[in-house]
């Protein structure tokens, strides 16, 4: 049987992206993202990573870096979550297919883990997230500023004004979406 997923990018989804996050100690997550990832991962749905890492062709950071850096990250989940895997694209300038807005690093987890796209979400704070979304056959959410091409806008299901993202909220309204029947 194939599996449902969650497809989250990283920088302004996951964590606060006001400055690089170069080292563990740069990653800070936003207040909720904990519980919200957690309410996902006990509603069924396998949870991945997506992120664009243009810093590591650019120079700013290594693999080694951000494998440190992805390593702290799933120890920080550990309890609420089981991430399981962090995709990301090292390339900047270069053309690659699994550069968001490219659906490369979605379509290859896919395959990798039985994953059905058209019962699957991509949650982004970006253009291209929504874009390599669609691209791939995924449901999609935009956090921040609203795009219409998006199935869920967070700013129209955003509860909390205390928390600079509502992931919550987010995951709360993909449930009862999906159980509500609004596939693809």
């Amino acid at each position: 049987m194939r599996h449902k997923g969650i497809f989250f990018d990283r920088d302004g989804v996951i964590n606060d992206n006001k400055r690089p996050v170069n080292k563990p100690k740069d990653l800070i997550l936003y207040e909720g993202v904990k519980e919200a990832l957690k309410k996902a991962y006990e509603a069924g749905y396998d949870l991945f990573i997506v992120t664009n890492q243009g810093g590591i062709e650019l120079g700013h950071i290594t693999h080694e870096d951000l494998k440190n850096i992805h390593d702290s990250l799933k120890e920080e989940l550990v309890g609420y979550c089981n991430i399981r895997e962090i995709a990301y694209c090292p390339d900047f300038k270069k053309f690659s297919h699994r550069r968001k807005p490219e659906p490369g690093m979605l379509l290859e987890l896919a395959e990798k883990y039985d994953i059905d796209l058209g019962l699957s979400w991509m949650v982004g704070d970006m253009e291209t997230d929504i874009t390599a979304g669609i691209r791939a056959g995924c449901r999609t959410v935009k956090i921040g500023k609203p795009d219409e091409r998006a199935d869920i806008n967070e700013m129209n299901v955003k509860k909390s004004t205390s928390v600079k993202v509502d992931l919550k909220a987010v995951v709360e309204e993909i449930i009862k979406n999906d159980s509500q029947g609004f596939l693809n």
